[in-house]
């Protein structure tokens, strides 16, 4: 199983400068530094389907991205909260239109939003772009540090010193701590903390500034494992479908072997033992004409012919004859072969076999020589 892989970059905020960096391999610090070139520095190769995947995580410097907490109200759901928090800093921004907040529940329930400029998310995700970076996080550098109950903390990211309260995250500025804090104890952070802070950048990344409309576009390449599902998919969907005539066609033998045996079964006892049906029928069939019955008695096609006769009062029988191999002769009589035309029709469709020969006698009358014969 490949590695885990982390890489934490500080978010540009200027038109060219070098970016810290921190590069995080199974929850442990493994490399960081401060170069124009991050991923070659970190020795990542670009972002594609071959690579192992990297989780990037871009840190908001917190004098862009301001942090705030709201006052709780009672009686709304989480989603409620959230959006009246949204509201609320709408509402004290003088440049509404250039405002992108995200917001979030911290640990006690509360709404707590980060709210930076447009042009600065998209100025530097261009940048990050242009290093072949996408990162999947944009969260304030501040959120990384767990607050303490009893005074504040000072973390030292390299690209800035941030303080942490319970509720403040805001840049350690001399001039402006006694105005934020007073005289309250500060615990400053060793490296050790600050790294191990952000080793854990991955699980403490819910207030996301990645979101609305500059959320992460979903990839649209397969993986090497995704295309190698599908084309197990496509060759058992190959498959399958020659598995379901191959199937049908062996069912259907099978029941024409049942359907054979029943049948010589059923002829056995009037014609003895065959070994084929082709055999049994023409063994039947023999017998019927020496008996003169079956299909081939006189009345089977001579039936035929008079039930169409009825269906036509111009046309007549001149002649009507038999033979034993169950074949009726006859002649037809009317005025016009367009009288006789629907008499052989109807004994095609009753499925039977005609011959007709259409002629005319001395008087001018229309005459058929015409055969039936049962199928």
């Amino acid at each position: 199983m490949s590695a885990q892989q982390l890489f934490v970059t500080v978010f540009p905020t200027a038109e060219v400068q070098a970016l810290q960096w921190w590069l995080v391999i199974d929850g442990e610090l493994q490399a960081k530094g401060c170069d124009a070139d991050p991923l070659l520095a970190a020795g990542l190769k670009l972002p594609s389907v071959e690579n192992d995947p990297v989780t990037h995580i871009a840190l908001m410097p917190s004098a862009l991205g301001v942090v705030r907490w709201h006052e709780p109200l009672d009686d709304l759901t989480d989603q409620q909260l959230l959006a009246a928090a949204r509201l609320a800093v709408q509402e004290n921004s003088l440049d509404l239109e250039n405002l992108h907040i995200a917001s979030v529940l911290d640990g006690s329930g509360q709404a707590a939003t980060v709210s930076v400029g447009k042009d600065v998310m998209a100025g530097g995700l261009l940048q990050l772009n242009a290093l072949g970076i996408d990162p999947d996080a944009i969260i304030p550098a501040g959120w990384l540090v767990a607050p303490q109950e009893d005074g504040f903390v000072e973390a030292d990211f390299g690209f800035e010193a941030v303080l942490r309260g319970e509720q403040l995250i805001a840049p350690d500025e001399p001039s402006l701590r006694a105005h934020l804090i007073g005289d309250s104890k500060v615990a400053v952070l060793s490296e050790a903390s600050v790294d191990s802070a952000l080793a854990g950048a991955a699980d403490n990344s819910a207030l996301n500034l990645r979101s609305g409309a500059f959320a992460k576009k979903v990839d649209k390449y397969m993986t090497v494992q995704q295309k190698r599902t599908l084309g197990w998919l496509a060759a058992a969907v190959v498959i399958i479908s020659l598995l379901i005539p191959v199937v049908q066609l062996i069912k259907s033998h099978w029941a024409a072997s049942d359907a054979e045996a029943a049948a010589l079964a059923a002829a056995e006892p009037v014609i003895g033992s065959v070994d084929t049906v082709e055999a049994a029928d023409k063994s039947l069939n023999d017998r019927l004409i020496s008996e003169n019955r079956g299909n081939i008695a006189f009345s089977v096609p001579a039936s035929a012919l008079f039930s169409a006769l009825q269906q036509s009062q111009a046309v007549s029988v001149d002649r009507i004859s038999y033979r034993k191999d169950g074949t009726v002769s006859a002649t037809l009589s009317a005025v016009r072969n367009e009288d006789i035309n629907p008499v052989l029709i109807a004994i095609q469709k009753s499925g039977f076999v005609i011959t007709a020969n259409p002629r005319q006698d001395a008087t001018g009358s229309a005459k058929a020589d015409v055969t039936v014969r049962a199928p």
